[in-house]
């Protein structure tokens, strides 16, 4: 698999009041973020052994405009390169057909036991 689209339900508990992000009921940037670090995960699942995992390492996000709480999205990300254990991602978020978002994102295949090694 290397596009997948995914639909998400904004909830008052993604908002940017409720995350800290700002003072309205819309749907929080790092909300969004979660949502197409989602998508792009279970794409790179596609690509791991029962060992191993992805990690989000960097992200460039354009936040386009708001949407509210009850809001369908949906996030369509594609694989667009795979270099040894880095995969990029490029993605779009739209908010029913109104494009409200895109990027690129970056993850790591990692071996769990390893990776969890270095930080205990």
């Amino acid at each position: 698999m290397t596009e997948l689209i995914k639909h998400y339900h904004v909830t008052e508990e993604q908002s940017a009041k409720a995350v800290g992000s700002g003072s309205l009921l819309v749907l929080a940037t790092p909300s969004a973020i979660a949502m197409v670090e989602n998508t792009c995960m279970l794409i790179s699942e596609e690509l791991t052994k029962e060992s191993e995992t992805s990690v989000g390492t960097a992200i460039n996000f354009n936040h386009l405009k708001a949407s509210l709480i009850g809001a369908e999205i949906k996030v369509v990300a594609q694989l667009v390169e795979e270099n040894g254990r880095k995969l990029e991602f490029t993605f779009e978020v739209f908010d029913q057909d109104k494009l409200i978002a895109n990027g690129s994102h970056t993850r790591f295949i990692v071996e769990i036991e390893k990776f969890l090694s270095h930080i205990e």
